[in-house]
């Protein structure tokens, strides 16, 4: 019956669009269950995100959103709503790794892009630095990206001289008397780049710490653009924002109450950002056919964090890298005006990769899943 129901919201939506839902995924970095959504939590914490549980409050605010167990796995499963141990992207990816995701892997762009969504790729995507595994050559038909994760906000010039990383820049530093050779591993790398599907990729702006803080912003406005030329085209849309949503170096102009890393990113670049895109898609007049799940890719890094940082255990045991619920039970909230209904607080256990076949149940792309592989994720619809 939930599915018959479902089914004829679907088709009722399409004949007044035209077309089926368009589907957003925004996943930031490593925080903590209780985080985002639960305001007297936030209290405690020393910020807030209005806009973030205003959604929540509006639509469903999960309560069992498993993830894996880093960023790397985290995104690997949701790409394809495969677990990382199927498809070897099972460890945090770091500079010049010279890995990636297969291009045999099957992604939700891809599965998507066969159904005619326009689809696009703008955030952290740290799934490797080799060609393949490109966010533009993984079924996107645009992308805007960095290959690796914040660390890269301390491989600059800026951290080398507060000693926030040591020894990385040569160029910074007095001849080393005991150097064994010139293999140093910020030599030839991107920290971000931009491609369109089966294009050429290109850097965009250089290493510098203040072209990493461009980063985020110019991702947010790709996605709002985006999502204005998609809506022009009549076209639906798929796109995954995952914002690198801070740097690793204190910004000396505080936002928060905590003052801390991780709250200034959830308060002043984060849930401006979902503010930002709830209200575009009123005003192209899509939210009704539109669902956005947003969430946190795994739980705080509350191991020897950076000093500043602000993570920690929140309600449950561990963190970022531990296979207990602190580790990989995160906040998560789906919203969708014309279909969810309002205040809903669930319980139900989903995992991530649950995603990958709920998006292809919801655009009608179930047909392009591949058969030949294992596909872990369960059409939680």
């Amino acid at each position: 019956a939930e599915d018959e129901a479902l089914d004829e919201k679907l088709a009722e939506l399409r004949e007044r669009f035209g077309r089926p839902p368009n589907l957003i995924h925004v996943m930031w970095d490593d925080t903590a269950f209780g985080d985002v959504g639960i305001p007297a939590i936030q209290k405690v914490r020393g910020f807030e995100t209005p806009s973030l549980n205003q959604m929540a409050e509006e639509g469903m605010l999960f309560t069992r959103m498993y993830t894996e167990v880093g960023c790397t796995p985290s995104r690997a499963a949701s790409a394809t709503g495969r677990l990382a141990i199927r498809s070897g992207m099972y460890n945090i990816g770091m500079l010049l790794e010279q890995h990636g995701m297969s291009s045999e892997e099957v992604t939700l762009a891809e599965v998507l892009s066969e159904e005619g969504y326009a689809t696009a790729f703008h955030g952290k995507w740290h799934l490797g630095d080799i060609e393949e595994s490109y966010p533009h050559n993984q079924g996107f038909d645009e992308a805007f990206f960095t290959g690796y994760n914040q660390i890269l906000s301390l491989n600059t010039a800026i951290a080398e001289g507060a000693n926030a990383s040591i020894g990385l820049l040569e160029n910074m530093l007095p001849p080393d008397p005991y150097k064994l050779d010139d293999t140093f591993v910020t030599k030839g790398w991107v920290q971000v780049a931009e491609g369109t599907k089966g294009g050429e990729t290109r850097q965009w702006g250089d290493n510098s710490h203040e072209n990493y803080l461009k980063i985020d912003p110019e991702a947010q406005d790709r996605t709002l653009d985006f999502i204005e030329r998609s809506v022009a085209a009549e076209q639906p849309f798929y796109v995954a924002n995952w914002p690198n949503m801070t740097s690793f170096i204190p910004n000396p102009e505080k936002c928060s109450v905590a003052r801390s890393i991780l709250q200034d990113g959830l308060q002043c670049n984060i849930d401006p950002f979902m503010e930002r895109l709830t209200t575009k898609l009123e005003e192209l007049g899509v939210a009704e056919n539109t669902l956005i799940v947003a969430m946190a890719d795994n739980g705080p890094m509350s191991h020897n964090p950076p000093p500043g940082l602000g993570m920690a255990e929140t309600i449950y045991r561990g963190g970022k890298g531990d296979f207990t619920a602190g580790g990989v039970r995160v906040p998560a909230i789906a919203y969708w005006p014309s279909v969810i209904e309002p205040g809903q607080l669930v319980g139900d256990i989903i995992h991530e990769v649950d995603l990958f076949t709920t998006f292809a149940r919801l655009a009608g792309a179930t047909s392009h899943i591949p058969t030949d592989r294992v596909i872990d994720g369960i059409d939680q619809t």
